[in-house]
C-alpha cells in the first residue's frame, strides 16, 4: 500500500514526522520491509514541507511587494 498524507496536515507536524523518519533511518530502527514505505513517506512529506514553504514565500512576497500598478493607485 502506497503511503498518502492526511489532507489536514499542518507544517509543524509533517516536519515532525519527516524528523522521526529521519532518526529511524539514522538509527537503523526499522525493518527491511519497512525502509521503501518510509523513504515513500519521507519523499512526500519533503515535497509537502517544500511546497508548503514556496507558498508562503509567495504569499508574503505579494504583501511586502505589491505590484507597481498597485502602488500607482490613489489611496
Amino acid at each position: 500500500m502506497e503511503p498518502t498524507l492526511d489532507p489536514t496536515l499542518k507544517y509543524d507536524e509533517a516536519l515532525q514526522e519527516l524528523q522521526s523518519i529521519v532518526r529511524l533511518l539514522e538509527r537503523k530502527e526499522i525493518n527491511i520491509d519497512e525502509l521503501a514505505n518510509q523513504v515513500k513517506k519521507a519523499k512526500l512529506l519533503v515535497d509537502f514541507c517544500r511546497k508548503k514553504l514556496d507558498d508562503t514565500e509567495e504569499e508574503i512576497n505579494k504583501i511586502i511587494r505589491p505590484e507597481t500598478s498597485d502602488e500607482n493607485e490613489p489611496f
